[in-house]
């Protein structure tokens, strides 16, 4: 991502244009980080607008996007209105009348037979101003508004647009890098219980193992005590009928069968 990139290089070495729905990376002029940028658009715009610029004398320049009002097609009506409150209304016109007056009779502006050309082209000129000028500069109007629009104000439209989502996709890679300590946090805490986990696995293997053994053992020593118990009452057993003789088996058993009859006569 762009965003990411430039917020951890901390420059703008590079600017942004727009090409056939496209955007492409343009070397910049100076490739600066973006505190020195910003210090030298302070300083250039605290000479050029701070407080010890003459205003008033030495004014910002600007340019009209209409041309300053006229009177006959070509007079300034600013000079009319200086005129105004010195002389009256009619005092322009006047002076205007005995200038051209003077120049006529001093003949410093001699009327000679080409004269009727002059009148012809003034009058086909101010006929072309007046009829023909307001549509004509309708016309001209709106294909400089056209001109203005496609060369300044769709691409700074285009360029605002282009900087707002480059704007907020910083925001989301400075939200996306604050988080990365809760998710440090978190991975840390993963890894514990991980690591918790195998410790008690291998506890438990452990206790497997002992209780296994231990139960071998225990197994064994009941084995051993069981055999040696058998093999005692077999050899007592074994002894004491070879201890008994025939004569003593008989009369073990009449004696038995006495009893058996005595108590089955009571």
């Amino acid at each position: 991502m762009l965003a990411v990139r430039t917020l951890r290089s901390g420059h703008f070495g590079c600017v942004l244009k727009q090409l056939n729905g496209k955007h492409i990376s343009v070397p910049a002029r100076l490739s600066s980080s973006v505190v020195e940028q910003v210090k030298n658009w302070e300083t250039a715009n605290e000479r050029y607008f701070g407080p010890e610029r003459d205003v008033k004398n030495f004014p910002h320049p600007a340019m009209l996007d209409q041309p300053k009002a006229v009177k006959f097609g070509f007079v300034p009506a600013s000079w009319f209105d200086f005129l105004y409150p010195k002389t009256g209304f009619t005092g322009p016109y006047v002076l205007g009348a005995g200038l051209l007056a003077t120049v006529m009779s001093k003949e410093i502006w001699v009327i000679d037979h080409g004269f009727a050309d002059v009148i012809g082209f003034t009058g086909a000129f101010l006929f072309l101003v007046y009829k023909v000028g307001p549509g004509m500069a309708k016309f001209l109007e709106g294909k400089q508004q056209r001109i203005y629009e496609e060369t300044y104000t769709k691409p700074i439209a285009k360029a605002k647009e282009t900087f707002v989502d480059e704007i907020k996709e910083c925001n989301d890679a400075i939200w996306s890098l604050e988080g990365q300590k809760y998710l440090f946090e978190a991975k840390k805490e993963n890894v514990g219980l991980q690591l918790e986990s195998a410790y008690r696995k291998r506890l438990n293997k452990v206790y497997t193992d002992v209780k296994s053994r231990l139960d071998y053992h225990v197994a064994v020593e009941n084995t051993k005590r069981r055999f040696e118990q058998e093999h005692m009452v077999n050899w007592i057993v074994s002894s004491v009928v070879k201890s008994i003789t025939p004569q003593q088996e008989k009369e073990s058993i009449k004696k038995c069968i006495a009893e058996l009859k005595t108590l089955a006569a009571a």
